[in-house]
C-alpha cells in the first residue's frame, strides 16, 4: 500500500478484483470489522504516520472503499487541513467542509454536517473534505468540536442510512504537530501507517507514544510501500 511523490497511487477501485493488493485492503478491513465492539454504533477510526502523509492518504482512501463496496455506509474526512489530497483523489473539486463546520457556532447535528458530505463515485461513500475556512493553528482551537463533529457524521450514518457504519479520518502525520493526537482522542481506534524504507524506527517509536499519550486508543500498524 503506498504511493509515489511525482504520480498518485490508484484507488481500489482502479485494480483487478483479484490481485493481492484488493485482497490486503479487503482483509485489513475485514479485521476492523471483526474486532468492532458494538455493530450497533457507527465505529470512527483515524489513520495517521509519523510523517507520510501520502501514504497514509492512499491507505484511508482505499479503507473507505473496501467499506463501503462491503455494503457499510461510509464517510472519508480530510482531516489534514494544511494539507488536503484527498478530494484529488476523488476528481472532486476543494469545497466547504470540515473547517467550514469547525467555524460555525451552531449546533454540529447531522442536519448542519449532512450538506457538507459529497457522495463519490463509489456507491455508500462520502468525502467531507477538508473545507474552505481557514485553520492557520490547525485543530488546536476547535478541540471541543471535534467530538460533536463526529457524533454529527455518525448520526447521519445511523439515521439517514438506516444503519450503523464507518468514519475513517484521515488525519495530520502525527510529528506534524498536535492534530493527530487531539484526533486520536476522539475517535474509537487509531491506526499508524508505516511506510516501509521510509518510516524510521525512532519516528515510529515517537509517533507511538505521542498518541499515547494523548489517550488515542492505538489498535494497530498498518504496513505501506513507498
Amino acid at each position: 500500500m503506498g504511493e509515489s511523490h511525482t504520480q498518485m497511487q490508484p484507488l481500489l477501485s482502479d485494480y483487478d478484483p483479484g490481485s493481492a493488493y484488493v485482497e490486503a485492503v479487503f482483509s485489513l478491513f475485514a479485521t476492523i470489522r471483526l474486532n468492532w465492539e458494538s455493530q450497533q454504533r457507527s465505529l470512527a477510526l483515524l489513520l495517521t504516520s509519523p510523517s507520510h502523509p501520502e501514504e497514509q492518504a492512499t491507505v484511508a482512501a482505499n479503507l473507505a472503499i473496501a467499506s463501503a463496496q462491503s455494503g457499510l455506509p461510509t464517510v472519508l474526512i480530510e482531516a489534514h487541513v494544511r494539507q488536503p489530497r484527498l478530494h484529488r483523489r476523488f476528481g472532486l473539486s476543494q469545497g466547504p467542509g470540515l473547517s467550514d463546520l469547525l467555524l460555525q457556532e451552531r449546533a454540529l447535528t447531522s442536519q448542519q454536517v449532512s450538506p457538507y458530505l459529497v457522495p463519490t463515485f463509489v456507491p455508500q461513500l462520502w468525502l467531507l473534505g477538508s473545507g474552505t475556512g481557514r485553520l492557520p493553528h490547525g485543530l488546536a482551537p476547535y478541540t471541543a468540536r471535534l467530538p460533536e463533529l463526529l457524533q454529527g457524521v455518525r448520526l447521519f450514518l445511523e439515521e439517514g442510512q438506516s444503519q450503523s457504519g464507518l468514519v475513517v479520518v484521515h488525519g495530520a502525520p502525527v510529528l506534524e504537530g498536535a492534530d493527530a493526537s487531539l484526533l486520536g482522542a476522539c475517535v474509537d481506534q487509531t491506526f499508524l501507517v508505516v511506510v516501509l524504507g521510509r518510516s524510521t524506527r525512532t519516528a515510529t517509536k515517537k509517533a507511538s507514544e505521542q498518541l499515547q499519550r494523548a489517550h488515542a486508543h492505538l489498535s494497530g500498524v498498518i504496513l505501506a510501500q513507498a
